[in-house]
């Protein structure tokens, strides 16, 4: 085999080895770079001591965006697990926040639903259901998308999960939900 890059964990989330699929590979490393404090004298969550180079993007998708369209459910939670961790690093935010759309005005959630990856699209719309409000620039809805595509299954888990998540919201009554 290969040897390893010394950037490469040696070990994978839920206990699979090393190599077992690139998701949890990247999961790892996002996990190992939210243990590791900030850059020397200043602690991780303080702007200066970010080492995030946030810079030009594939049709504006953040790495957010990028793991809901492959469908990397558990890349997507790690994401949202390190912006809880490191709430004021506007790099970091600017990656992962739900709501943030690409050059088509597509969130995560849009990009999960348009292609059918469930369980990303269950955890996206569980961090924040304001998503599934949220049209690209053809003025389509997540949902709607979703169901267009017949990813019918989705769907009705979306709308089966969508009262339990804040029956009291204003948001409760989203468009393009029965």
């Amino acid at each position: 085999p290969p040897p390893v890059p010394p950037w490469c964990p040696l070990t994978s989330p839920r206990g699979q080895g090393l190599g077992s699929s690139f998701e949890a590979r990247v999961v790892a490393i996002c996990e190992a770079m939210m243990a590791r404090p900030g850059l020397p004298g200043t602690s991780l969550g303080t702007s200066s001591g970010t080492a995030l180079a946030h810079g030009a993007t594939f049709r504006g998708m953040t790495l957010l965006h990028l793991a809901a369209a492959q469908g990397y459910a558990g890349l997507v939670e790690a994401l949202r697990r390190w912006r809880a961790l490191a709430a004021d690093i506007l790099e970091l935010e600017q990656e992962v926040d739900p709501l943030n759309v690409d050059h088509f005005s597509c969130t995560p959630l849009m990009w999960a639903c348009a292609l059918g990856h469930r369980e990303a699209a269950e955890r996206l719309c569980r961090w924040d259901q304001r998503a599934l409000a949220v049209p690209d620039t053809l003025g389509r809805l997540p949902l709607g998308l979703a169901r267009a595509r017949g990813h019918l299954a989705l769907v009705t888990r979306l709308e089966e999960l969508q009262p339990q998540l804040s029956p009291a919201s204003p948001h409760s009554h989203l468009p393009g939900l029965r």
